[in-house]
């Protein structure tokens, strides 16, 4: 048995980038090509899937989260969503409402940590999680029996497959990304350490603080550049370490569903009727939903308003 776990703001973004304008909300008058790509990509899956458990996380805490709080610079190349973008991201949300998919977004914490505690929940109940996504950042998530796989793209992938990619341990992830950098979330690696070196680095120990607790051996690795290795890192010490917790994912969110909390309990089809009129997809994606399972007929009554 296998509970989907979904990275929203990854395939949502997509589709907002690849699509053009064609789609607009009846009012506002709003764009709506990412709403509208990440409906297909929800369809599409549910259908292939019929998923008896499915959740998908979504991204809140822009400015707010807790490493916002431990950095200030953390993701401060990124703009905020202006409101043409919220309001598609809002649609995404109000999406998964109606094809009864459970979804969820803190101001703490961000999607990856959803994802990452709800994996921890999912396993607690002897199930295996499937990590939907094409970010390697939650790579590190892989455990066990895990599966990480990119819809559309690939097929679903185990550790061992994982690892052999990376020429890493999934969960040697984080400390990697501590130590090269992220350019994406504006995280700084240690000047002078590429990915040849990191990953050479951490053929030989298990992780960041192990390195740095073995500062004195490091002269003698089969890596080049070794005798200044130490320094680089020493000189960086703090920032290393900052880095680390940036980079790491939450498993451990207290406030999470239970795993008949995620249950698929089927569609609203009248609400996924209105809500297509109301993001201007007319009917083009009805036929999609002939194969999925239903909710039951009575009146659907959203817990809120479609986003103005």
């Amino acid at each position: 048995m296998q509970a989907l776990l979904i990275d929203s703001p990854i395939y949502i973004f997509r589709s907002y980038f690849s699509l053009p304008e064609n789609w607009h909300s009846l009012e506002p008058r709003f764009p709506t090509h990412a709403v509208y790509g990440f409906t297909g990509f929800l369809l599409d899956l549910l259908r292939r899937q019929q998923p008896e458990y499915i959740f998908c996380a979504f991204d809140e805490s822009l400015g707010t989260g807790f490493r916002h709080q431990l950095c200030a610079d953390y993701k401060a190349n990124r703009e905020l969503p202006d409101d043409a973008l919220g309001f598609q991201l809002n649609a995404c949300r109000q999406l998964c409402r109606v094809l009864g998919v459970v979804e969820m977004a803190s101001a703490d914490f961000e999607a990856d940590d959803l994802i990452g505690s709800m994996a921890s929940v999912v396993r607690g109940n002897n199930v295996q999680p499937v990590i939907v996504s094409r970010d390697k950042d939650l790579m590190q998530l892989i455990e066990g029996q895990d599966l990480y796989w990119d819809f559309g793209k690939s097929n679903a992938k185990g550790q061992s497959e994982l690892e052999s990619e990376l020429d890493l341990g999934c969960r040697q992830m984080a400390d990697y990304l501590a130590l090269v950098g992220d350019a994406s979330d504006n995280i700084q690696g240690v000047p002078g350490i590429g990915s040849k070196t990191a990953k050479q680095l951490l053929s030989h120990f298990s992780d960041v603080e192990a390195i740095m607790g073995h500062l004195d051996q490091l002269q003698d690795l089969p890596i080049r550049g070794a005798k200044k290795l130490a320094d680089k890192l020493a000189g960086c010490a703090d920032q290393l370490r900052l880095a680390r917790q940036l980079t790491t994912i939450r498993c451990d969110i207290k406030s999470m569903p239970n795993l008949q909390g995620i249950e698929w309990k089927g569609i609203h089809l009248d609400a996924f009727e209105l809500f297509c009129e109301e993001m201007g997809f007319g009917s083009v994606f009805s036929r999609r939903t002939v194969d999925l399972k239903l909710r039951d007929t009575h009146p659907y009554r959203p817990t809120s308003p479609l986003p103005k």
